[in-house]
C-alpha cells in the first residue's frame, strides 16, 4: 500500500495575505498532469467578518485570464465563463471553526448556532436554551451542542470552538433586534473546491485559484490557500482469508 504521500501533491496556493475590502489574492497556475485531481482550501485565519460579509472563492483555468482585480471574479460567474471552474461564496459565521459572538446588548435577541435557538429572556432557564448573560449562554451551548465549546474568554464575548476540527463546524444566524450584525464574527473558516482535469476547457491545462475580499464587506481578513492533487484512483488491498 502507498504512503498518502506518494499519491498526493501538496503546495501553498496561497501565502498567509492580509485582504482588506476590495483586495484580493491569486495563486500561481497549477498544472494538472499526472495528478487528475485538485482540491483547492481557502483557509481564513484571523478573520474580522461579520455576518453579511461575503468572500468570494473560485478556481478558473488558463482558458481565460485570471481575475485581477477583487469583483473581477464574481463578474465573470455572473456572465457564466466557462473558464470558471468551481466557485463558491465564504459567508461569514457559516461553516466557521471558531467564532465570536458579543453579548453585550442582546435583549429581545435570539441566534440561532447549528439550528438550536438560544433566546435572550429576563432570566436563563438551564438546558433550554434561554440565556440571560454571556456565561449562561456558554452554557447552553455546551449543553445543548456537544459537538462545540463555548467559553467566555473576556467579558461579554462568547468564542465558540469546533471540538472536532474539520469535522464539526458552527453556523449561525440570528433575528436581528438588539444582536445586531455586527456581534457575530468569523475568525476561523476553511472552505473547499474540487475539480477534476475531465472539467477543464478544451486546451487548458493549469488552475489558479482567487479569494476576493469584495469592497462592500466590513472586515479584513487573513486568507491563505492550500493545494492537494492526486489521482484520485481507488485500489483495493487484497484480503487473504484463512
Amino acid at each position: 500500500m502507498k504512503l498518502l504521500g506518494e499519491v498526493l501533491k501538496i503546495d501553498n496556493a496561497a501565502v498567509p495575505t492580509t485582504l482588506a475590502p476590495a483586495a484580493q489574492v491569486v495563486s500561481r497556475p497549477y498544472p494538472l498532469g499526472r495528478e487528475r485531481k485538485a482540491l483547492f482550501a481557502a483557509l481564513i485565519i484571523s478573520a474580522n467578518l461579520r455576518e453579511g460579509d461575503v468572500l468570494d472563492f473560485g478556481v478558473v483555468d488558463d482558458s481565460i485570464v485570471a481575475p485581477a482585480a477583487s469583483g473581477a471574479l464574481a463578474a465573470l460567474v455572473a456572465a457564466a465563463s466557462p473558464g470558471v471552474r468551481a466557485f463558491q461564496h465564504i459567508t461569514a459565521s457559516v461553516n466557521a471553526a471558531v467564532l465570536s459572538i458579543e453579548t453585550a446588548a442582546s435583549a429581545d435577541g435570539a441566534i440561532t448556532i447549528n439550528g438550536v435557538v438560544f433566546t435572550w429572556a429576563g432570566a436563563g432557564v438551564p438546558g433550554t436554551g434561554v440565556w440571560n448573560t454571556a456565561a449562561q449562554l456558554a452554557t447552553e451551548i455546551n449543553t445543548l451542542l456537544p459537538g462545540l465549546f463555548a467559553a467566555v474568554l473576556a467579558g461579554t464575548v462568547v468564542t465558540i470552538i469546533s471540538r472536532v476540527a474539520g469535522e464539526e463546524t458552527i453556523t449561525t444566524t440570528n433575528t436581528v433586534t438588539a444582536i445586531i450584525a455586527a456581534d457575530v464574527l468569523t475568525l476561523q473558516a476553511v472552505a473547499y473546491l474540487e475539480v477534476d482535469a475531465s472539467e477543464l476547457t478544451p486546451g487548458a491545462a493549469n488552475l489558479v485559484a482567487v479569494i476576493d475580499n469584495p469592497v462592500a464587506n466590513a472586515g479584513t481578513v487573513i486568507a491563505a490557500g492550500a493545494l492537494v492533487r492526486g489521482d484520485a484512483r481507488y485500489a483495493p488491498v487484497p484480503q487473504a482469508v484463512a
